[in-house]
């Protein structure tokens, strides 16, 4: 038998001895404390049952049990003698049990002229930006599950992925998915209460509600939504446990409401070390989905799609070049448009060559600790003269183990210590095709992670060039 709300319409005499205990002690603490705390600290807690002379009452954070039990005591006991004629004793429990059902979830609302608060439900700023859609959302391998998912949360709300989890490093599109699976159900839904949100925000409307004492509008806001869209949760890691609290508590009553939650993160769930267990719990009901970096391909058709809104000529080789550059994010190809349209305006042109790119983009690459003065045939030479290899020898197609290391090797330095393509690289090495690029670059990276030796030879053959 669970009670959650004052009965102040109802005589006392139709009231159980649990409802009238409960009522009264509402009312004691109502009287007792300010708004604010009244709205923090009491309007979520629940009676969960009177056995014997032990009251359990349900808490939503172990943390509000000492301001509990220095602040509300007297409340409690002056409740338990009025009704029971008595000295109950209190237990406090932290998790909303099924003895909690959830038909009896909701607030102990702060009584005004008798009756309880209806307040209409405030109105949301939905936070989306416009410009963020499916439609122009470039898909690729690295991408492609993500917002597959992204979709069909869009298309039905709460019933397939609760919540979907979306991580992966800056700059991958992690965003532009959060407000195309808003912008698509407002379209389709136009009264849904949908809401976009970074964690930091959240935090600050958080401690602010809870500072002015409107906590009450705070949690109508959170837990009135459709759809709720987090972007960077890991930055509710580290926050005062009440922070992490009231998200968990928003999050349960949204899920358990049967209302959408999506999230993204820089990180998997697993490895949100500063969010406590129950949060990153819940983080995993659903399905988790990773975006990775993308391929050379994506990126072409990344800045495809993003120079159509630009009055300049971008010739193949020019994108090719740009997207051997940035490998790492799509933040980065943004910046070096920006910076090329900068040149191309102040300058008036109305092509943009490989020149004119790389000029433009050389501060950018040069924050990349990138050099724009080592000649790939010196490298080639380097290498070679390390591993008593020749140049031709490395340029060529023969399979030879220590052939084939050196050329990988000469690729991954090409790739770490200039500015050019990956084509043009692929030219450098007899023609080959960027993909071979790209898969020797991958692998001695990878290697270079294990391999102390091939690590130590590499930095060797760094000094040398440097």
């Amino acid at each position: 038998h669970v009670l959650t709300h004052s009965f102040p319409t109802r005589r006392s005499s139709d009231l159980s001895q649990e409802e009238q205990f409960w009522s009264r002690f509402l009312e004691l603490a109502q009287l007792q404390l300010k708004d604010s705390a009244y709205d923090f600290f009491v309007a979520d807690s629940k009676l969960v049952k009177i056995d014997g002379e032990t009251a359990t009452i349900y808490l939503d954070g172990n943390y509000k049990e000492l301001f509990w039990e220095t602040n509300l005591k007297n409340a409690l006991i002056t409740a338990s003698f009025e009704v029971y004629n008595t000295d109950l004793k209190f237990h406090f429990v932290f998790e909303d049990t099924e003895e909690i059902p959830s038909s009896h979830s909701g607030e102990n609302r702060r009584l005004s002229s008798g009756s309880l608060t209806t307040e209409p439900l405030p109105k949301i700023d939905t936070g989306l930006k416009s410009k963020y859609t499916f439609d122009n959302f470039v898909q690729g391998d690295g991408n492609i599950w993500a917002k597959a998912a992204a979709l069909a949360v869009s298309e039905n709300l709460a019933t397939t992925y609760n919540p979907l989890f979306i991580y992966g490093g800056p700059g991958l599109g992690k965003t532009h998915l959060l407000n195309a699976i808003g912008n698509q159900i407002l379209e389709n839904i136009p009264n849904a209460r949908v809401k976009y949100v970074p964690a930091e925000t959240f935090i600050n409307e958080f401690l602010e509600h809870l500072r002015l004492g409107e906590m009450k509008t705070f949690k109508n806001t959170y837990r009135s939504l459709d759809l709720l869209l987090i972007d960077d949760i890991q930055s509710l890691g580290g926050k005062k446990v009440t922070t992490q609290e009231e998200f968990f508590n928003t999050f349960n009553a949204l899920h358990s409401d049967n209302k959408q939650i999506v999230l993204t993160s820089d990180r998997s769930p697993d490895h949100l070390d500063s969010l406590e267990e129950r949060l990153v719990t819940r983080f995993k009901w659903g399905l988790t989905q990773n975006i990775t970096p993308p391929d050379f391909e994506t990126r072409i058709a990344i800045l495809r799609n993003k120079i159509e809104d630009l009055d300049y000529i971008f010739p193949n080789d020019t994108l090719e070049y740009l997207a051997g550059q940035f490998d790492s994010n799509v933040r980065d190809l943004e910046g070096a448009l920006n910076d090329i349209s900068l040149m191309a305006k102040v300058k008036k042109l109305k092509e943009i060559t490989i020149d004119v790119a790389a000029e433009a983009i050389r501060a950018r690459k040069n924050d990349n600790s990138k050099t724009l003065v080592i000649p790939i045939e010196k490298i080639q030479e380097a290498v070679g003269a390390f591993y008593g290899v020749s140049v031709k020898e490395i340029k060529g197609s023969r399979r030879v183990q220590n052939i084939v290391l050196a050329r990988q090797v000469a690729m991954y330095l090409s790739r770490e210590m200039t500015d050019n393509s990956l084509p043009r690289i692929g030219k450098e090495f007899g023609g080959k095709d960027h993909t071979t690029v790209i898969h020797a670059y991958e692998k001695i990276k990878s290697m270079v992670d294990t391999d102390d030796n091939l690590r130590l030879e590499i930095q060797s053959i760094k000094k040398k060039l440097n």
